[in-house]
């Protein structure tokens, strides 16, 4: 066996089996790849870049455009999604807030140096299906928007008497609850070790575009 005669029998079935690890296959009829992952009937997302409503200093200006550059990297790269940049030929959107962002302390040293912090962004995200309308980042149900607002929890109704005389009420469908899903990323400072702020930051930002992505996947329910 010749050594051309080897590569064209081996190179046709490994190139296959890389390409479709990054679409997804079936064997046995469990599906492998990324496509076991997320909705095959979504094929394109559009992500405008983000909204900035955290109070900004000089070192995380311009936040909501690395953290709106991160994802669309993290969407190309582990989703079988195409970001478009048109909304109107786009499946869904992808929309977020980011609502706060901090840093904390965690450990000094002996001179009263920051020896350990963290840098802290919170984002609201909100992803919706541009055909049906249909809040794809919806909680589940039975959820409270009570609880998340920190409101005490209202007692049940006392139930009606039922009178058969009157006529019976129509059906109702209720709305749906149009509530962003809360992102909480940190990314960890070690200044002794020559990390800076902008490290942190960019430890923070990696994360949360992971998160979001992790966020995107379908529920165990439906993964067949």
């Amino acid at each position: 066996m010749t050594r051309r005669f080897f590569l064209k029998l081996v190179l046709p079935p490994a190139t296959a089996a890389l390409a479709g690890c990054q679409g997804g296959f079936s064997i046995l009829g469990y599906q492998l790849g990324a496509s076991a992952l997320y909705d095959p009937n979504i094929k394109s997302i559009y992500v405008p870049v983000f909204n900035n409503r955290a109070f900004q200093t000089t070192p995380y200006r311009g936040m909501e455009v690395d953290i709106t550059r991160a994802l669309i990297r993290e969407i190309g790269q582990k989703t079988p999604f195409t970001v478009v940049s048109d909304c109107a030929r786009a499946d869904t959107e992808l929309r977020g807030v980011v609502m706060y962002i901090a840093k904390n302390i965690l450990n000094r040293n002996q001179q009263n140096l920051t020896r350990e912090e963290e840098i802290v962004i919170t984002v609201d995200v909100l992803w919706r299906d541009l055909r049906t309308g249909k809040n794809l980042t919806a909680p589940p149900k039975g959820f409270n928007p009570n609880a998340l607002a920190g409101l005490p929890n209202l007692p049940a109704p006392e139930p009606i008497p039922f009178d058969p005389s009157l006529p019976l009420p129509p059906n109702i469908v209720p709305e749906e609850v149009w509530l962003p899903m809360r992102i909480v990323s940190t990314g960890r400072v070690l200044p002794e070790l020559g990390e800076s702020v902008t490290t942190g930051e960019q430890k923070a930002i990696n994360l949360l575009a992971t998160q979001i992505i992790s966020m995107m996947e379908k529920p165990w329910s439906v993964r067949r």
